[in-house]
């Protein structure tokens, strides 16, 4: 191995016998390699490409000394890479150098703010990490990964290092039996089926105003359920959707709705509803 020396001190490249880079070494051991395959040394495993853009993306937000937007993440550019990545830098170099980024990050958070009015709930990797939620950034989907969490009132994060949350997968939030609040952001334009099937104490739900579709037993046997406004926007209402709530009462159906499935609504006791598709109350006890 070749250990090359950047122009940060605590940042060196690693280079295999065949002087091709496979990693970056940092304070605290090696942080990443390529995207091909893991690295792996006697101090830690490595991680792929994308965590070699973290661990600097890190190092720049700390020496820029700027108040970032939480889940803001600045872009890195092909000067940004070859200076983090050089062994001759001296320091007016690098002091011209972070004074024309502070610029361009400034600009970049202004234009971030104004074109992401639904990133009401942005966190970190890390935040996502330790409340167990699984996220695919290049899909937007988000899930958990089955660990028990006792959390009784629920925020999702409308992004991820800056990525949207676009989809909540099937069995979302499986892992909250406790959940009684949950509140949803605008970021989701996409639910999967059962994403909230069978949470018995969940009571409160506040859904996402960019939703067409209500899915497939989205809240089946969620029995406490007893407040929820559909938004408008809303087209379709698949079968059993609210299937056996048997708290819930007095819902308003939008009159966007055209399409509602099988007993949408078996076990409901009360629905309004003044559009015209087929079939209502959708299996509710009493409609008006």
């Amino acid at each position: 191995m070749r250990y090359q020396d950047t122009a940060f001190p605590d940042i060196q490249l690693i280079y295999d016998e065949h002087d091709v880079f496979v990693g970056i070494l940092t304070a605290d051991g090696i942080e990443a390699s390529t995207i091909d395959a893991p690295f792996v040394s006697d101090q830690r495993v490595l991680s792929y490409y994308d965590e070699v853009c973290r661990s600097i993306r890190q190092i720049l937000h700390r020496q820029l000394g700027l108040e970032l937007p939480k889940g803001f993440a600045a872009e890195l550019s092909p000067e940004d890479l070859t200076l983090y990545c050089t062994e001759h830098c001296s320091v007016e170099e690098m002091d011209a150098y972070l004074q024309k980024k502070r610029e361009a990050v400034r600009e970049a958070v202004a234009i971030w703010q104004r074109e992401r009015p639904w990133d009401t709930n942005p966190i970190t990797h890390t935040e996502a990490q330790a409340r167990n939620y699984v996220f695919d950034a290049s899909t937007g989907a988000l899930g958990t990964d089955g660990c028990v969490n006792t959390g009784r009132e629920v925020e999702l994060p409308s992004s991820i290092d800056g990525r949207r949350v676009t989809t909540l997968k099937t069995a979302c939030l499986v892992s909250y039996p406790y959940l009684e609040t949950l509140v949803m952001p605008d970021s989701v334009t996409e639910i999967e089926p059962f994403a909230f099937y069978d949470c018995i104490y969940l009571k409160r739900v506040t859904l996402s105003q960019n939703l067409r579709v209500l899915p497939e037993g989205m809240f089946g046997r969620c029995r406490s359920l007893a407040s929820v406004v559909i938004p408008d926007g809303v087209q379709e209402i698949r079968q059993e959707a609210f299937y056996r709530c048997g708290a819930l009462a007095n819902v308003n159906v939008p009159d966007s709705v055209v399409t509602v499935g099988r007993c949408a609504f078996l076990g409901v006791q009360h629905i309004r509803y003044h559009g015209s598709a087929r079939g209502f109350p959708w299996g509710a006890t009493v409609g008006n």
